[in-house]
């Protein structure tokens, strides 16, 4: 759900290409958002908003807390009542 959401949000912006999120079963803290897009129209900064302001952690930008609230629980952080990481 939460790879979807990624992927969606990000294919709105014009000069993304493409964008595929891996999600690592065995540590969900230890996800990869690879994205291919065309520098003249979009950059680094502008996509890792994107992913803030859909309610994910992006690197060092921290989720717009409003949009993480709305988040299923399958997509938050053990810490805030979502499915803890399996061991």
């Amino acid at each position: 759900m939460c790879k979807n959401k990624i992927e969606e949000v990000l294919k709105r912006y014009d000069g993304i290409m493409s964008a595929t999120v891996k999600l690592n079963k065995t540590d969900p803290t230890k996800r990869q958002t690879t994205v291919k897009y065309i520098t003249d129209r979009v950059n680094e900064e502008v996509i890792k908003a994107a992913i803030a302001n859909a309610g994910y952690d992006a690197n060092e930008i921290a989720a717009n807390p409003e949009s993480y609230k709305s988040l299923p629980k399958c997509c938050k952080k053990p810490d805030d009542g979502g499915i803890p990481k399996k061991h």
